[in-house]
This record gives C-alpha cells, structure tokens and sequence, in this order.
C-alpha cells in the first residue's frame, strides 16, 4: 500500500460551468449559520487538525475528518452515557448533546448540499448489521432521520454480506473506494458506514498544454520529478510570513476552495504542530486577492487504514454500546478502517473517502507574479461559509505518486 493517509465519510460532488455562469447563476446559499452550527463547524476543524497530527507520520497524508467524526456521529448513539460523553469529547462536540450533534450533522448537511449548484454533492450514510439480532427501533430511527442512512439486516454469514457492503460504498462514491472491508469476522455483528465523494472543476483553469515535468525538492534536498500545472491569471488569495505562505484557489462560484500551506524556515511536521482551526482563520483572515501565474503539482494519492488505534490513542473509549440491539449484548468496537482517494489535475479535484465502523460481540475493549508549489506543503478542502474542512492531507514525497 503507497504512503498515502485517507479518512471517509460520503460526499458526493460533480461540476461544470463556466466563471461567468458560475457568478451570475449560481450564488451560494449564505443563509446565517445557527449558534449550534457554529459551535459544530468549529468543533468539526479542531478535531480535524487533531487527528491529522494523529494519523500524519511525516508522508504523504490524507484524510476527510468530516467522515470519521460523522460515522462516530452515528454510532454515539448506542452507546453507554459514559461511552457517548468519551465519542463526544473525543470528536471535540464537548459541551454538546447527542440530540445537538445529531441534528448538527443534519442541518450540515443540508447547508453543503445547497453551496454550489454546479457541483452536485451526496453524503451517504447506513447501517449493516446481523439479522440473528434486532436494531433497536429508537436507534434505528435517529440513523433515517438525522443522517438519512439506510438501516439494512444481513446475513453475516454469507459470503456475499462483504460485497453488499462494499458495492454500496463504491455506489456512492463513483467506484472510487473499492473493498472498503475484506471480511467480516466471526464475533462482528454491525458496521456503520459513511461515504464521501467530491468533484469540482477550478474556477480558473490549467492549462493542460502547459503541464510540464520539473523538479520537487525534499525537506532533505533530494529533488525528484512532478508533473506540475500551470494557470495564467488565476485569483487567489494570497498570504505569507516568514513561517509559511497560504494559497487558496477556489472551485466553482468560490464556495469551496483547495488550501495550500507552504513551510518556509520550518519544517512541514513543525508548521503541522503549530497548526489549528484558529490560526488557520488567522491565515485566512489576513489574505488578500492576488491575479497571478500560478503553478501547482498533479498528483493522485491513495490510502488505507484501520484508525482505531489513533482515536484510542486520542482518548476514546471502544466498549459499551447498550441501546444498539435490544438483544443484551457486550460490544465494542473492532475497527474504524478509513480509506481515500484524491486526484488533482488541471480541471479540478476529485476526492472520494469512506469510513466503516465495525461492532464486535466480545466482553473487553478491543501577492507574488508567481507561485511555484515544489516543495512540501499541506492542504485542506473545504467550505468557506460553514468554514468546515472536508479534507486535510499534505504531499511530502512525489515519488511513489501515481
């Protein structure tokens, strides 16, 4: 498996237009954002920057922390008192109710859905568990209401129970994540499932004539070959100091955008370290609009990984979840594999993450003319009115890049 770190959820995009269509015929829904969203976008981009330091082991890294704390959204709510509270603080909704983080996501979602019409969006959620048991109804009920997933028994025994699963993934992410789950052990009884998919052309264009091969240069000063993009009279905003310099380019009508964090006289793992929701809007805050030459790398990443060691590792517990079945059952969770996609190219990005929580019966826990991007740098995908980051990821080596 290549270098690449990815987290998932479903979110579903896909655009075309043109910037003056873009501006005339399709202004974003910039309704005002209740007090409960704020704290919840707010909570959504500190838990992103704390488990991407988490998961980020100085490679190339992505991630869509809106699908791991969504799926964990979802199984809160069979768990214990004390195993919700720990789920809660530990996606950082400290302070808030289950009620409050469910209906949260609902209204999240409905305000991303309606960002950017040109870019069409889906977030799936849904729930397979082992027909030898019974969901509980009141569980049952908030997964269709406040995360408008599926609920669906299966026979966990049948071979075909894994691609059930796995063909709903890749239905909802345009085969982009494939095989999300090999198997399904013995003694697992639930999974919970959240899907991504993203695709949004840039709102100024590469010039695909004009990609070219040139060097990237290491933290290391070794320098290895990237394909690198080109785009005349790109409008950006721009920000830099003498720890980092921001790039944010937009796609579509503006509402989404792909942030670029470059280092200067740090490291890539220290300007990690120093970075959370509050300096990122600091960065972002103080930009200002460029109109310039702009180069940046066509990469594709790829990756895979079982994460619950790193949320333990942040403090989460995996046991008790009492209000899943009616059955009496000692359950804990057996993994939070995460996978993703991301392809960078000159009309757009294309990103694609899913993440599968599995259930387990056991009784124990288990202004510049030009900017040239050739070097390391970090990057986050997300949507400016919410300010929620969809995905967060960096680029440290484009040798074993596809």
């Amino acid at each position: 498996m290549k270098k690449y770190t990815v987290i998932t959820l479903l979110l579903f995009f896909e655009f075309a237009c043109n910037d003056q269509s873009i501006k005339r015929d399709n202004p974003p829904n910039l309704r005002e954002l209740s007090s409960s969203e704020v704290k919840v976008s707010s909570a959504l981009n500190d838990f992103a920057f704390n488990i991407f330091r988490q998961v980020n082991q100085d490679q190339n890294t992505f991630i869509s922390p809106l699908s791991v704390s969504m799926a964990l959204g979802m199984v809160l709510n069979g768990a214990s008192e004390e195993t919700k509270q720990n789920i809660i603080n530990t996606i950082d909704f400290e302070g808030l109710s289950a009620e409050e983080v469910n209906q949260s996501y609902k209204d999240l979602t409905e305000l991303l859905l309606t960002m950017d019409n040109t870019v069409t969006m889906g977030i799936a959620n849904s729930v397979w568990y082992d027909k030898k048991f019974t969901v509980k109804q009141e569980f049952s009920d908030i997964i269709r209401n406040s995360y408008d997933g599926t609920v669906q028994p299966l026979d966990f025994n049948d071979a075909s129970a894994v691609n059930t699963i796995n063909n709903w993934v890749e239905s909802k992410t345009n085969n982009r994540i494939k095989d999300l789950i090999d198997r399904i052990s013995s003694d697992e009884v639930m999974f919970l499932i959240n899907a991504i998919y993203f695709k949004g052309d840039w709102q100024y264009q590469f010039d695909a004539s004009k990609t070219h091969t040139t060097n990237f240069t290491l933290e290391d000063g070794t320098v290895k070959p990237i394909n690198m993009m080109f785009s005349k009279g790109a409008k950006i905003q721009y920000a830099s100091n003498d720890n980092a310099m921001l790039v944010d380019i937009p796609y579509g009508n503006g509402q989404f955008s792909m942030t670029i964090l470059v280092p200067k006289n740090q490291t890539i793992h220290a300007l990690n370290e120093s970075l959370n929701a509050a300096t990122l809007t600091e960065w972002l805050n103080a930009a200002d609009t460029a109109s310039i030459e702009l180069e940046i790398p066509k990469f594709k990443m790829n990756w895979k990984k079982d994460l619950l060691e790193t949320l333990m590792n942040m403090g989460m517990n995996t046991a008790g979840f009492p209000e899943l079945f009616e059955e009496q059952l000692p359950l804990a969770i057996s993994r939070v594999v995460h996978q993703s996609f991301l392809e960078v190219n000159e009309k757009g990005s294309e990103a694609a993450a899913a993440t599968a929580i599995g259930i387990v019966f056991t009784s124990f826990p288990k202004k510049p003319t030009r900017i040239t991007i050739d070097k390391p740098f970090i990057f986050f995908i997300r949507e400016k009115h919410s300010r929620v980051i969809l995905f967060s990821g960096q680029l440290v080596d484009p040798g074993g890049l596809e």
